[in-house]
């Protein structure tokens, strides 16, 4: 279980990023992160991560602290950004992640390249690869590890339909095993359909969290997207955005 509590970012330019942020994720589940641009979801995985240190709060997984080697061991993550050393082929990459981790399971590695028919891909440099490839071989690195909790920021951009299917059967086959998985998307109808709870941010604070069935009713809304307007920083222009749509 995943447990972020009071969980602040402050930049030095005085912005929060993230301000008393608190999250639980419980084994077998899917918490989709949602929010508008510049609503801290970044600032929220990048303090996950460890890629940034927060200004305050705690981060833990299944009682180990985010700096303990036990919690790096336990996370993967898929970067909405394509950062890989394109240089080498898709196998010298592979072969490097397995390098850097204790925790792969050599078999579904062998499954997951099958899966994502990048068998023949894996001989050819990353340079070559399409935008789609790309996340493949990331998506891959992710899966084959040993982890207790997955990140994905935006996993689906760029794949195709075969591969988007692949992907979300991989995600509940991963938490039916006992995982845990943190979504960042901008895909509503997505993860209305995908995750166990949401937690919707703007302006770097949660404003809502739930089921999508509690938040609907909460919130009086047909779908996920109606409660997204009514909560967002967004909520204050949707009746001009409605005016406006219906006028054009």
């Amino acid at each position: 279980m995943l447990n972020i509590e009071n969980l602040s970012k402050r930049y030095k330019n005085s912005v929060w990023g993230i301000k008393d942020f608190n999250l639980i994720i419980k084994n077998k589940e899917i918490m989709g992160i949602v929010g508008p641009n510049g609503s801290g979801k970044t600032s929220l995985i990048n303090c996950l991560l460890g890629i940034i240190y927060p200004t305050s709060g705690k981060v833990e997984l299944n009682g180990f602290q985010s700096k303990s080697k036990e919690f790096k061991k336990s996370i993967a993550y898929v970067p909405d950004d394509l950062i890989l050393p394109e240089a080498l082929t898709g196998t010298e990459y592979l072969d490097f992640v397995t390098s850097m981790y204790e925790n792969i399971d050599i078999e579904k590695k062998k499954m997951l390249t099958e899966l994502f028919d990048m068998k023949t891909a894996l001989k050819e440099p990353i340079e070559t690869y399409s935008h789609g490839m790309k996340k493949k071989i990331q998506l891959i690195a992710a899966f084959m590890l040993k982890s207790k909790l997955i990140v994905l920021d935006e996993p689906f951009r760029g794949l195709d339909v075969e591969a988007i299917i692949i992907t979300k059967k991989l995600m509940n086959r991963y938490i039916k095993q006992g995982g845990s998985i943190l979504l960042s998307t901008h895909d509503l109808t997505g993860a209305e359909r995908l995750c166990n709870q949401i937690s919707i941010i703007s302006k770097g604070e949660k404003v809502a969290e739930g089921t999508v069935s509690e938040l609907k009713e909460n919130y009086n809304s047909k779908n996920l997207e109606e409660v997204f307007m009514k909560v967002s920083m967004l909520g204050s222009r949707s009746e001009q955005v409605e005016k406006i749509i219906s006028n054009f």
